[in-house]
C-alpha cells in the first residue's frame, strides 16, 4: 500500500542515519477496499482468479461467512445468504460477505470502480476490448428453448446491434434444433450440432442450453443423481465442454431453463441442474453459468408457453436480455 510520507526533516535523518527504510507518519490507502482488489468483482470459480483470500462465491470474489464479523475488513460490508431461486443456492447454509447498495453512492467507499447493481454492489471490470470475436465465431446450440421460434437469437443480435458489438448485416450461427437437441438421449445432438457448426467454420463463443430434452423423453424411477437419464446428460455435458475446450473455443455461456410447470419434470430439472452447473464450474473452458429462474420468476404467464416449457416471445427476450448481460459482464464477443 502506497504512503505519503508526512514527517519532519529531523525524522527522517534519524531514520536516514540508522540505515532504517523510511515510514509514514500519516498514510492515504490507495485501496479502500481492505487491501483486496478484486472484492466483489466478477469472476468464474474454475479461473482462481481472486487471489488474497478471496474466493469465487455466488459470480463474484468475496469472502465466505456466517456471521457478519467475518465481513468487518471490508466497508459496510454484511455476511448474506444466497437466494434460493439464485445460481449461487448451493451456499445457503454458509452466507458470503456483500455490500448492499440503493445507488451507486453508497459503494464508493469501497472504490470508484465499484457501482450498485440490482442491490449489491460490484466492481466494474476493465474496458472491454472490441473486434476480438467477429459473429461468425459465435455459436448457438441448444433444444426447443432456444429453437422453437429461434427468436431468441434474433433478440440476441438487437441487443448486440445496439450496443455497437455486432455490425449491421452480420449474424451469429444459430444450430439449435427442435429434434436432433439432447445431450444423451437419441445420439448426443447437441454434440452434432457443436461438430456441425465447427466444420462451417472456427468457434470462440458458444451460448447453449441442454438436458430438457433429454429429461423429457427420458424416465426415471427416482428423479435424483442415480437416474440414468440424468446422469448420462450430466456425464454428455462435461464431455462436450472438453471437446470444446479441445477445439479452441473461448467462452461458453450455458444458459439453464427456467422451473418447468410440471412438477414431475422439475423434480428431474432440480435433479439435474447442479450437475450440470459442476460440469460448468469445472470445464476445461471458461464456463459462465446463467440461471434463468430468477429471470423468469412471477412471470411465467407472460414468459412460458401453454405448454410449460418453452418461452414466449416476451420470454425469448428475456432470456437475450439475461444472456447479453453475461457476454458484457465478461466482455464476451463485445
Amino acid at each position: 500500500m502506497s504512503r505519503v510520507i508526512k514527517c519532519g526533516w529531523a525524522r527522517l535523518w534519524s531514520i536516514l542515519a540508522s540505515a532504517l527504510l523510511v515510514v509514514s507518519c500519516a498514510s492515504e490507502p490507495d485501496d479502500p477496499t481492505g487491501g483486496e482488489t478484486h472484492f466483489l468483482t466478477r469472476c468464474q470459480p474454475s479461473a482462481d482468479s481472486c487471489g488474497g483470500g478471496l474466493r469465487c462465491v455466488c459470480g463474484v470474489c468475496t469472502v465466505p461467512c456466517s456471521a457478519s464479523a467475518a465481513c468487518q475488513s471490508f466497508s459496510n460490508a454484511a455476511c448474506a445468504a444466497a437466494d434460493q431461486e439464485s445460481s449461487c443456492s448451493g451456499f445457503q447454509t454458509q452466507g458470503h460477505c456483500e455490500v448492499a447498495c440503493l445507488v451507486d453512492a453508497d459503494c464508493a467507499t469501497l472504490s470508484s470502480r465499484h457501482r450498485c447493481e440490482q442491490g449489491a454492489c460490484r466492481a466494474q471490470a476493465s474496458a472491454c476490448v472490441s473486434g476480438q470475436v467477429s459473429a461468425n465465431q459465435v455459436l448457438l446450440l441448444g433444444d426447443s428453448f432456444f429453437a422453437l421460434s429461434h427468436e431468441l437469437g434474433v433478440d440476441l443480435e438487437a441487443l448486440a446491434q445496439s450496443a455497437g458489438a455486432l455490425p449491421a448485416g452480420q449474424h451469429y450461427r444459430d444450430n439449435s434444433n427442435l429434434t436432433s437437441n439432447a445431450l444423451a438421449l437419441g445420439g448426443h445432438g447437441i454434440a452434432t450440432q457443436f461438430t456441425d457448426g465447427l466444420a462451417s467454420a472456427p468457434v470462440k463463443v458458444v451460448i447453449m442450453n441442454g438436458g430438457g430434452a433429454d429429461i423429457s423423453l427420458g424416465t426415471c424411477e427416482t428423479a435424483d443423481a442415480s437416474c440414468p437419464v440424468i446422469a448420462a446428460a450430466a456425464s454428455a455435458a462435461e464431455d462436450l465442454l472438453t471437446a470444446m475446450a479441445n477445439a479452441g473455443v473461448e467462452h461458453v455461456v450455458y444458459a439453464f431453463y427456467p422451473n418447468p410447470v410440471d412438477s414431475g419434470a422439475q423434480a428431474k430439472m432440480d435433479a439435474l441442474r447442479p450437475l450440470i452447473q459442476g460440469a460448468c464450474e469445472g470445464s476445461p473452458v471458461p464456463c459462465h453459468w446463467l440461471d434463468l429462474r430468477p429471470t423468469f420468476a412471477n412471470h411465467y404467464g407472460e414468459y412460458i408457453l401453454p405448454d410449460g416449457l418453452n418461452p414466449t416471445s416476451t420470454g425469448s427476450q428475456a432470456a437475450a436480455a439475461a444472456i447479453w448481460q453475461t457476454l458484457e459482464q465478461y466482455c464476451i464477443a463485445q
